[in-house]
């Protein structure tokens, strides 16, 4: 899958206990701010739930199944930041198919990255189309286990 070079171990998190979408992306936002970005510079945690608070405004990044990937664009990134959380129960947050999220992949991208923003976000779609990837992920219950089926190469 394109976007596993931007996948970090320490953001992949299993059966976390969240409540919300607002506190999601609160502990998301606490999540991907203590992460080095080169030259001891961290995104600042406010400006990560804005920007995935904002974004959710303009339409629910809920993509059915329980899956959801609320993402954004950030000045002052210079790659993209991924982070995958499974919830141990899965929270309201308002999908089109009226199933609760209980996974949900944050993608953070550099500002002027339009495209490859796009293709990130697309080769995570595909992804979650294969019945068998969905189902070996909702079978996780630990951070290794997540990470490893995500950083797996996808089969077409």
């Amino acid at each position: 899958m394109a976007g596993i070079d931007f996948l970090r171990p320490e953001l992949v998190v299993a059966e976390r206990e969240i409540t919300s979408r607002k506190r999601l992306f609160e502990y998301l936002s606490a999540l991907i701010s203590g992460v080095k970005l080169g030259q001891d510079r961290t995104i600042d945690q406010e400006e990560i739930f804005t920007t995935l608070h904002d974004r959710e405004r303009l339409g629910c990044t809920a993509l059915g199944q329980g899956i959801a990937v609320p993402h954004g664009r950030l000045d002052g990134l210079v790659d993209p930041i991924m982070a995958i959380v499974s919830l141990k129960d899965p929270i309201d947050y308002d999908a089109a198919d009226g199933v609760p999220v209980w996974l949900v992949v944050c993608l953070l991208v550099p500002i002027e990255a339009s495209e490859l923003h796009l293709n990130l976000l697309a080769s995570l779609v595909t992804r979650f189309e294969d019945d068998r990837f969905v189902v070996a992920v909702k079978a996780t219950r630990t951070n290794k286990e997540l990470y490893d089926l995500f950083s797996a190469p996808s089969t077409p």
